[in-house]
């Protein structure tokens, strides 16, 4: 992450159990964070549905493993590592379609070659207006708040599509009291928006937010989740990462400063 102008900038960062690195790093860059954890990521509802899917991608039976979250891909190695298997054994006769630099990342991690990353949005309809036509099979592990864009897009691309639960997303504890009252004071200078669900846990636990604080989300259907449940957004990252996401922060604090 470039070193941006985060000097005595006070900011809300969403973290999970695992993941702290875009706190630490804003931190670093000079930043007084808040960090809450407003979601939390646990196993699927049916193990053994994706520990069969997993196997059968790591025996060969798709052509196409399209996924979304960095999360899917973490637990389908984890079950891979357990039968002493990895990811990448039907490569490169099968290929992987995924989006954002943090999906593509720990992809790179466990092995994968990635074969298509939409050219447009980065997103699971990006994903599935940029698929070629086929007739072979699909996998597409998803979260269980996740709406059947993926498998009803690839699948109109001609794919048979087998859609899984590769993990859950359920509630955090949140942000602590104090940070509550700060926000809702307005003595938190900016929000970071890193997915719907942090945006909808946000909204239900520290609105209302003032005017003065920064609603700053990490891309558009983050921001589209956001307003839906009732809050503004003063910035969209045009990438979706944590670059990305730094970047418009850094641009909304300029831009608050030229007022």
């Amino acid at each position: 992450m470039t070193v941006l102008p985060f000097e005595g900038v006070r900011v809300l960062v969403p973290v999970t159990e695992r993941r702290r690195a875009l706190a630490e790093r804003l931190a670093e860059a000079g930043a007084t964070v808040d960090e809450a954890q407003f979601i939390a990521i646990e196993g699927p509802s049916d193990p053994q549905a994706l520990e069969a899917a997993v196997l059968a991608w790591c025996d060969g039976a798709y052509d196409w493993l399209a996924v979304t979250s960095r999360n899917a891909v973490l637990a389908m190695d984890a079950i891979a590592r357990r039968h002493g298997r990895t990811l990448a054994e039907p490569q490169p006769r099968a290929q992987v379609a995924t989006v954002g630099e943090a999906t593509q990342d720990v992809c790179a991690q466990v092995g994968l070659t990635v074969s298509l990353v939409p050219e447009g949005r980065q997103t699971a309809s990006g994903i599935a207006k940029d698929m070629p036509e086929g007739a072979g099979r699909a996998l597409a592990p998803v979260g269980n708040l996740a709406a059947p864009t993926l498998e009803r897009g690839i699948a109109r691309r001609g794919w048979l599509v087998d859609a899984v639960e590769a993990y859950r997303t359920v509630d955090g504890p949140g942000a602590s009291p104090e940070t509550v009252t700060a926000v809702r004071e307005g003595r938190v200078d900016a929000v970071l928006l890193t997915s719907g669900s942090v945006a909808e846990r946000f909204a239900s636990q520290c609105a209302p937010v003032p005017e003065s604080t920064m609603m700053v989300a990490i891309g558009e259907t983050t921001a589209a989740a956001a307003r839906a449940a009732g809050l503004r957004v003063d910035a969209v990252s045009s990438v979706p990462s944590y670059d990305g996401i730094a970047d418009a922060l850094a641009s909304a604090i300029a831009a608050k400063g030229d007022r």
